[in-house]
């Protein structure tokens, strides 16, 4: 393993979950857009506002270190929305269908926090911001795999 421990490559790594952040607030705010069932939209919202606030942490994270944060979201995660309103439109279950896509983003953002948090050499504060963010998203994973097999 190549732990990554310079200045410029913890930046690299926590832009790249600012980008994550930034990708699943606006993943979540679609996919409540595209829900029929109220409750599960509330949820999806909530989501939402959860990885902006993910993303507002990780912005004071990496100015503190004397980094500029990137205000974007990726061309990846633009078509993987894209990708989410073309399937919900197709799909006999929309609702289904979502939740699926916003569990398959929490475990890319899942793999992508276990491997900042075993390949960068990070403050303490930062592994325990990291790890609690990590926490949530893992709990949102749990509660989007449970829904998919119920709705």
């Amino acid at each position: 393993m190549n732990v990554k421990v310079s200045r410029v490559e913890i930046l690299d790594q926590l832009s790249q979950l600012l980008t994550l952040s930034h990708d699943a607030e606006k993943g979540y705010q679609e996919a409540a857009e595209n829900v029929d069932d109220n409750d599960l939209k509330i949820l999806l919202q909530t989501q939402s506002r959860q990885r902006a606030e993910f993303a507002q942490e990780l912005d004071r994270e990496i100015r503190a270190l004397g980094g500029e944060p990137d205000e974007g979201t990726s061309l990846t995660a633009d078509l993987h929305r894209a990708w989410i309103n073309i399937k919900s439109a197709f799909s006999t279950n929309d609702d289904k269908a979502v939740v699926q896509e916003c569990h398959r983003g929490d475990q890319e953002a899942l793999n992508t926090y276990n491997s900042v948090l075993q390949e960068t050499d990070l403050a303490a504060s930062t592994r325990e911001l990291l790890l609690q963010q990590k926490h949530s998203i893992d709990s949102a994973n749990s509660t989007m795999a449970r829904l998919a097999l119920v709705v």
